[in-house]
């Protein structure tokens, strides 16, 4: 599988294969949120490598702060409330994939996506599963688990609120551990994974090569250079899936 309705790169951590407690976990969540004219294939990875590990765009006038979203996520996959160091995330972070769902950019939060929107993520996260094959998968969005759930396959999910909506560790944890338990137990019957796809390994290549997203920390002359460039990285991978 060459060609892909995927038009967001998942994340995929280097040490994905590994995983955490030697299970493969992918997060899904709902959207990325901002005008269209930022779409680009890399803004996951892009968006991640800026607020969940900090790190800055070279470009950038300064480094955006890193976003509680992503610290939450970590620390009830982890069962930890503590203070996570830099070393602590980049762990974490190499070790899972990430992925949103819904693969165009809704104009901002509590944005509810289209019929078609949801359609359209439905077919482009069956691809996500058949290249990443997941163990487990964590569901942070309500609205959405019970889709995900069923195009899972049997792979166990977690299911918890997004974490910008009525999260509370007292409730998600013990969901995650559950489920945890239940993917550590069927990972028995399961067989290796090979990682021999052509998308896999553009995701991963997508993941390392990805610049962490400047936000509007630009020049003005800078960031109508960056503009151009996501639209047209946009634009080839939207004739390529056409193709």
């Amino acid at each position: 599988m060459s060609k892909s309705t995927v038009r967001f790169a998942p994340w995929v951590g280097a040490h994905y294969e590994r995983g955490i407690n030697g299970l493969r976990i992918l997060v899904v969540c709902e959207s990325h949120y901002g005008a269209k004219e930022h779409e680009r294939p890399t803004a996951t990875p892009e968006v991640l490598k800026a607020l969940a590990l900090g790190q800055k765009h070279p470009q950038a006038t300064a480094k955006l702060r890193q976003h509680a979203h992503f610290t939450k996520i970590m620390a009830s996959i982890l069962n930890a409330r503590k203070h996570f160091s830099k070393a602590d995330r980049s762990e974490f972070w190499h070790s899972i994939a990430y992925y949103n769902f819904i693969q165009e950019f809704l104009p901002g939060p509590r944005k509810a996506p289209s019929a078609a929107a949801w359609e359209k993520g439905e077919q482009s996260f069956t691809e996500v599963l058949e290249v990443l094959a997941p163990e487990l998968i964590v569901c942070f969005s309500k609205r959405n688990g019970r889709r995900v759930t069923a195009l899972a396959g049997g792979i166990p999910v977690a299911v918890a609120n997004h974490p910008s909506s009525q999260f509370a560790y007292s409730k998600v944890n013990p969901i995650i551990a559950k489920q945890i338990k239940q993917a550590l137990a069927r990972k028995a019957q399961l067989t290796d994974f090979a990682s021999t796809s052509v998308l896999y390994s553009r995701w991963c290549e997508a993941t390392a090569s990805a610049l962490p997203t400047p936000g509007k920390r630009l020049s003005d002359s800078d960031r109508l250079e960056l503009i151009a460039k996501r639209r047209e990285s946009m634009a080839v991978a939207d004739e390529a899936a056409l193709a």
